[in-house]
């Protein structure tokens, strides 16, 4: 492919993420916001809509469910969201609270499965959400199982950006924490992604011991004290085993 085709598929993928983030827009709106002259944007849009990735009405464009089919065929693909099985809405159902499975995508924290308790909070968490690594609970808990090399890699890239006031910005810090997850063999982030709230996650490994993903389970900060801090954790470690055990077997 040469740089002008490259330059071009990145401009496209820019008109859709630009169209998903503002929820859609109109031709000059999005030209004055990428950019772009008006005439690029509006033959990329059009080129969507005929591939059935956006749609118009009233000169008013917006991606479609498309995505959804794509990204939901490839979830399906994945092993470890095979191997989650009914995990999931256990430890939703057992905590009351918001579970999710996150893995690691470029860089970041997807989430790639969502149950939510009878007292879960709506957190607006969806399949294909992405988050800063270092700001999350699930997103520690997987860098706690990559080598220093792939943080500082990590940490490099995408440096470590203040979500909230709480959020972990000093590398010593974070370095220092991911130790100590390992130890304990669960991470906790208070605020540090979503101020007010308390989320737990345990690492789910592969049999070669290779990070593959995370268990998260969130709540208000008033509901989970000390106590149910640990028996959310234990939840939570269970449910990775035993999605650990499973992945031997999809």
């Amino acid at each position: 492919m040469t740089k002008s085709s490259n330059r071009s598929v990145e401009r496209a993928f820019a008109v859709v993420d630009e169209l998903a983030e503002n929820g859609g827009g109109r031709v000059s709106d999005l030209a004055d916001r990428l950019d772009m002259p008006v005439s690029t944007v509006h033959d990329y849009l059009q080129a969507l809509v005929e591939t059935g990735y956006v749609s118009v009405d009233e000169n008013e464009y917006r991606t479609t469910t498309r995505f959804l089919e794509v990204g939901n065929r490839e979830r399906h693909r994945l092993e470890i969201f095979k191997a989650v099985r009914d995990e999931l809405e256990t430890v939703a159902e057992e905590t009351d609270e918001h579970a999710t499975l996150m893995i690691e995508e470029d860089d970041q924290a997807v989430i790639l499965a969502v149950q939510e308790g009878t007292d879960a909070v709506n957190l607006f968490a969806y399949p294909g959400a992405r988050m800063p690594l270092h700001a999350t609970a699930p997103g520690k808990a997987m860098l706690a199982h990559m080598s220093d090399a792939r943080v500082s890699e990590i940490i490099d890239r995408h440096g470590l950006v203040a979500v909230t006031s709480r959020t972990i910005t000093d590398p010593d810090v974070l370095y220092e924490q991911l130790k100590r997850i390992r130890q304990q063999g669960y991470a906790i982030d208070e605020g540090e992604r979503i101020a007010g709230m308390v989320c737990i996650a345990a690492p789910v490994l592969d049999k070669s011991n290779q990070i593959r993903g995370a268990i998260c389970v969130c709540g208000p900060r008033s509901r989970i004290d000390e106590t149910r801090r640990n028996e959310i954790a234990t939840v939570a470690q269970r449910a990775a085993n035993v999605t650990q055990v499973n992945l031997d077997y999809v």
